[in-house]
This record gives structure tokens, sequence and C-alpha cells, in this order.
């Protein structure tokens, strides 16, 4: 995965979005480097936890199911503020490149932390699925790169040969196709992190 974040960021620098490799270089840093630390102290599976002591007193479920209820709606209120302010703003403007950057910042950072309370233990990855997500990987990434060498440079986009950039110019024009793929991206985003 570090590799292939490298390989982005280069060619994302190249391409003429610099920001979005130094992103990606800074995520492939953060991997690298989470695998060492991880490798030197290795995190306690599930056995090896000590039980949990003496469970705390916790509301009922009528009001725990209130409660839920009431953060959802005030998430989903946040997010959807969020999308249709940040939507607002014009393509590639510092605002929108700020605020996109830091609420993608703060998800990483959530989500890299260990988790609240422990999932099952899956075991190893079914080697048939992660070869066919890898070939799907692998073959997405080398069209990009066809695509993008394709082009008449790397900073001219080309609709004989577009790259994913330009298969959305569309939909992110105007300021309703922004708010949309930010609300998308907000709800992926959660997703992740509650995983």
């Amino acid at each position: 995965m570090v590799l292939v974040l490298l390989l982005i960021a280069f060619f994302s620098a190249i391409s003429g979005k610099p920001l979005d490799g130094l992103l990606m270089l800074l995520v492939a840093g953060g991997l690298a480097w989470d695998a060492q630390v991880r490798s030197r102290h290795p995190v306690p599976g599930p056995a090896d936890r000590e039980p949990p002591g003496q469970p705390a007193r916790e509301a009922g479920p009528v009001s725990r199911r209130g409660i839920r209820l009431l953060l959802a709606a005030a998430a989903v209120v946040a997010g959807g503020g969020y999308a249709v302010i940040v939507g607002s703003f014009s393509r590639f403007s510092w605002p929108a490149t700020v605020a996109v950057a830091s609420l993608g910042t703060l998800i990483v950072l959530v989500g890299w932390q260990e988790p609240r309370r422990p999932g099952p233990d899956y075991g190893p990855l079914p080697v048939r699925g992660t070869a066919a997500w890898g070939a799907v990987l692998v073959a997405g990434g080398a069209w990009e790169l066809w695509s993008l060498f394709q082009q008449p440079a790397l900073e001219i986009t080309s609709y004989a040969h577009p790259t994913v950039s330009a298969l959305t110019d569309p939909v992110l024009a105007s300021q309703p196709g922004r708010a949309l793929v930010l609300g998308a991206w907000l709800l992926l985003g959660w997703y992740l992190v509650r995983r």
C-alpha cells in the first residue's frame, strides 16, 4: 500500500497537483511509520486482553437509542451543512482545499487509532477475493496511467483519453454536484472510521 501511495504521490505531483501529491506522500509516510512501530510493539489480540471488569451502569435501551438518534441527526445536519458550504466554494480554491484537507486529516487521525471496542477476528483475507480486488485496482491504475500519458501534456486534460479527474469534471463543475460528492465522501469516511 505504501508503494501504491508513493506512486500516486509521484504522478499527482508531475501532473500539476502538488498538494495531492504531498497529501499522498504524508499518508504513505504515516503508514510506513505505523507498520514499523507495530512490528516492534505488536498490538495485543482479543485473547491477550484482560477481561472487562464490572460493567458500568448504563441508561435504559430507550434513552440510549434516543441519544444515538439525536447524535446521528446532529451528524447528518452538520455533514449536510459542511457539504453545502464547502461545495459552494469554487473548485481548487484555497477555502475548498483547506476545508477538505482539514476534515480529511481529522478523519484519518480518528480512524488510525485503535478501535474502542474490539471487532471479530475474521482471520486471514481469502486469497481469491484479495487477488480479484488487487486485479481491479491494478487494472484501474494502469488505465489511469495510460490515459494520463496519452494526453497532449500532463497538465492538459484530453477527453479522447480521459482520466478519472476528467470523467468527474462534469459532476464537480456545479455547486450541487460538488455538494453531493462531498456528502458521499463524508458518508464513506464515517463508514470507514466506524469499522
